[in-house]
């Protein structure tokens, strides 16, 4: 029985190859044992390609996934110094409109306890907070935004205040409080000795003597309603400056503006002459309030 096994062993498998150019057949005789180590050592050997194959393949997917985080770490960290920067940026802005803030206050006389400011319950930030390495990218971009709502607000208040301020500024320059000329005063506003008699008469402004041809300036800013010459008066200026205060400038040498301009604090308007009922070169200045004459030296400094 061994026997037969083993002969079974030895047995050879011939195989003949036969070209197709006619040439002498080939002949290839291997035992079963040869057969068996030959399919054995081709299964090995593509196992083992498989193998190299499959370590391959993944060696590469680890080096390009190993170049996508770095990347993407690489990105990030970009990311984080632009969104640091910017904060910087915009917390030096919020510092330059907070100081305008302050100077717009002392300029409108409002204190500033009466106008909100940043503070940490309103999302104040602590610069200390950037100084412990690099933070993540959401907590920066959350404090980016509440620092731009905090600046928004800020400005919508910048606004007002200026908006209030140019109010004011615009109130004072409408106040008649510049010397038309620059001069000796010869009457003053109220009753007194009339020049031309011996009767008393209401004198309703100021007589300023000045050389014939000085500049007269505007005492507010205003638009001229009236540039002629009236008897009694000779030429005449008169301005409207709101609120139902109106100035008069008479006896001119010359008008310098017409109708309808509009003329500025301290800008010239006309010259000093003797036009009219006059007793010398002099700017009869008067201030009328609601149709009313008041005595200019109440606004005049």
């Amino acid at each position: 029985m061994r026997n037969g096994k083993k002969k079974h062993k030895n047995e050879k498998l011939t195989i003949i190859l036969i070209p197709n150019s006619g040439n002498r057949a080939k002949r290839l005789s291997l035992t079963y044992r040869q057969i068996k180590g030959a399919i054995m050592a081709v299964a090995f050997l593509s196992f083992l390609l498989v193998l190299a194959g499959v370590n391959i393949y993944q060696g590469r997917q680890a080096v390009s996934e190993a170049k996508r985080i770095k990347s993407q770490h690489e990105q990030q960290q970009q990311q984080v110094m632009e969104l640091n920067n910017k904060l910087l940026e915009m917390e030096k802005q919020r510092e330059r409109i907070e100081e305008r803030q302050e100077q717009v206050r002392k300029l409108v006389g409002v204190s500033s306890s009466l106008t909100p400011t940043a503070t940490p319950s309103r999302g104040g930030v602590d610069r200390n907070s950037r100084t412990g390495g690099t933070r993540d990218l959401r907590e920066i971009s959350a404090e980016i935004s509440n620092l731009q709502y905090l600046m928004d607000e800020q400005e919508m208040e910048i606004l007002q205040l200026l908006n209030h301020a140019q109010t004011n500024i615009d109130q004072l320059k409408a106040i008649p409080n510049y010397w038309p000329v620059v001069g000796r005063i010869t009457s003053t506003f109220g009753y007194r000795q009339s020049p031309f008699g011996r009767s008393r008469e209401f004198h309703d402004g100021l007589d300023i003597a000045a050389p014939y041809g000085t500049e007269i300036r505007a005492a507010a800013d205003g638009v001229v309603i009236q540039s002629n010459r009236v008897p009694g008066w000779g030429r005449i200026v008169k301005i409207s400056h709101g609120n139902g205060v109106v100035t008069s400038y008479a006896h001119n040498s010359t008008n310098l503006v017409k109708k309808g301009d509009r003329v500025t604090k301290g800008s010239v308007i006309a010259k000093v002459g003797s036009s009219g009922r006059s007793t010398g070169p002099h700017v009869h200045f008067t201030i009328e309030k609601n149709g009313k004459p008041v005595d200019p030296l109440l606004y005049l400094p």
